[in-house]
């Protein structure tokens, strides 16, 4: 069986299929673009339908009535809009300057049988983007609309590259100047103006909020409710009372009716986090409120109605719970009709920079601690650290050095804390695998004993900096054992990235000779 979603970042619509157990994706070409035309004589309307019907590709919506038009342009979604420019009813021109005032990007393609230039040139000035004489060859109209649609596509283009190189690197309160977080701003901004169901995946603590507020605040529902809710910070029989409400008398304890989170919703956003946690029965009401936009309070036998833009998130692997039966394929087929994927910080180190300015500025003040600034060798351990706990981790290892600090100076000393063991988390399917342990045999010269060391046994021992040294090449040359001598490997070990290992062997002598990588 397969089920359509829309993955707006490539542009194109993609099918999902589970195939003797593996999953398979295919394409299909974009959805046909959408024109409205305007004209209030019938026998015009239908000729220029025709005409682009004809020609195929299109999807033909028409409007006689030009007092219409602005509505359904906000009820629907159109992407060129034909208008006559000879209307009785109302002026051409006017329609034409009141649609591009509130869809400024919208094309808008005007015809007349009547080619005097000052009206076309009026046209033009209030927003008209290509004319067409009549009668209309249908060949031509055609590649005048799909002109227009190429200008749109590249106008969009445009502003992207503008918003990259004019230093937009934040949208609501994600930070980012990466390719991999511009692409997450790019579909943010693309779907947060249609209702469509949209799924954010992501490890925990890399933001995955963020985004569901951004696609809230930045579509038409921003001024309505944003309601969030963890799926996995409360048992089922608390969950199913906590999203669909609960009548007086549900159960032993509701003494009064309870309003629902998709309730209090209405009008606005849920925000359902951790969604794979929700057990069996629960994904089954999930679904049906999905299907009908209605809910049916516990201990009620009313359908009530709800007008919500539903937003998911998981770190888990639902795919591989859809197989052990532990996530329904419809309800994941109902979620993640547009995927949004927030990638960990460890991929996108060069976010860290501006991530740090971003909470220095933000906890500093709150905290009432002036302004901060880090050492270059404070932000190259930084750099390097793996970041299993991604930005929220960040966050915290940001405040916790504003505390430590005595001064305004972020030092690399100040951040030894980061060097302690990773805990990992066992639910969370993104976690970084565990570092196998490296075993280090310290050279015969340094003992380590917890008695007093005498100075002539200190003296023997030589100066710190060849301890240190010696003691660096033994434990680099154990990782590389310990990883087969795999570089990259060896490198995570470590917990520094593969240049840091390098130069670091150069310096020691160490011959790595990695193999094919």
């Amino acid at each position: 069986m397969y089920q359509l979603g829309t993955a707006f970042a490539e542009g194109k619509d993609v099918l999902w299929a589970i195939t003797n157990g593996d999953w398979k994706r295919e394409t299909r070409k974009m959805p046909e673009p959408t024109l409205l035309i305007v004209d209030e004589e019938t026998t015009a309307l239908e000729r220029v339908s025709s005409s682009l019907r004809a020609e195929g590709g299109y999807r033909v919506l028409t409007e006689t009535d030009p007092s219409n038009v602005l509505n359904r342009l906000e009820t629907e979604t159109v992407d060129v809009v034909l208008c006559d420019l000879d209307l009785k009813g109302a002026s051409g021109v006017t329609l034409i300057g009141d649609i591009r005032s509130r869809h400024l990007r919208l094309p808008v393609v005007i015809y007349s049988e009547n080619d005097r230039s000052e009206r076309i040139v009026e046209a033009m000035e209030n927003g008209a983007t290509n004319f067409v004489t009549q009668p209309l060859e249908p060949r031509l109209l055609a590649r005048t609309v799909d002109a227009a649609l190429s200008n749109l596509r590249l106008a969009g283009e445009v502003e992207k590259l503008k918003r990259r190189l004019g230093g937009d690197h934040k949208l609501g309160g994600l930070v980012g100047r990466s390719a991999a977080m511009h692409k997450v701003f790019d579909a943010i901004r693309e779907v947060a103006a249609v209702d469509t169901t949209v799924l954010i995946r992501a490890e925990t603590g890399a933001g995955k909020e963020l985004v569901a507020r951004a696609l809230h605040f930045e579509g038409p529902r921003s001024e309505k409710p944003f309601v969030k809710v963890n799926c996995a910070a409360l048992p089922e029989t608390l969950l199913e009372s906590e999203l669909f409400g609960h009548e007086r008398g549900a159960f032993t304890d509701a003494k009064q009716l309870r309003i629902g989170k998709f309730e209090q919703a209405n009008g606005g956003t849920i925000f359902l986090d951790e969604i794979g946690e929700l057990s069996l029965s629960t994904q089954v009401k999930l679904l049906n409120v999905l299907q009908d936009r209605e809910i049916e309070r516990l201990g009620g036998n009313r359908k009530i109605p709800v007008n919500i833009r539903v937003v998911t998130a998981t770190n888990r692997d639902l795919e591989r719970m859809i197989q052990e039966g532990r996530f329904r394929m419809d309800l994941y087929y109902r979620l993640n009709v547009v995927p949004i994927t927030i990638p960990p910080l460890r991929e996108r180190r060069e976010d860290i920079p501006m991530l740090c300015a971003h909470f220095l500025d933000k906890i500093g003040g709150r905290l009432q601690r002036g302004h901060f600034t880090f050492t270059d060798d404070a932000m190259a351990l930084l750099l390097s650290h793996p970041w299993p706990g991604n930005v929220r981790e960040l966050e915290n290892v940001i405040e916790r050095a504003i505390l430590a600090s005595t001064g305004t100076t972020i030092t690399a000393n100040t951040l030894q804390f980061l060097k302690q063991p990773i805990p990992t988390t066992e639910n969370n399917s993104f976690t970084p695998q565990v570092r196998p342990p490296v075993n280090v045999t310290l050279p015969a010269s340094m003992p380590m004993t917890s008695s007093p060391v005498s100075v002539e046994t200190m003296m023997t021992l030589g100066p710190l900096k060849n301890a240190v040294r010696t003691f660096e090449k033994q434990f680099i040359e154990n990782a590389m054992l310990a990883a087969n001598g795999h570089v990259l490997k060896a490198a995570r070990m470590l917990q520094i990235d593969r240049t840091t290992l390098w130069k670091k062997a150069k310096d020691l002598g160490i011959d790595l000779h990695p193999e094919e990588e």
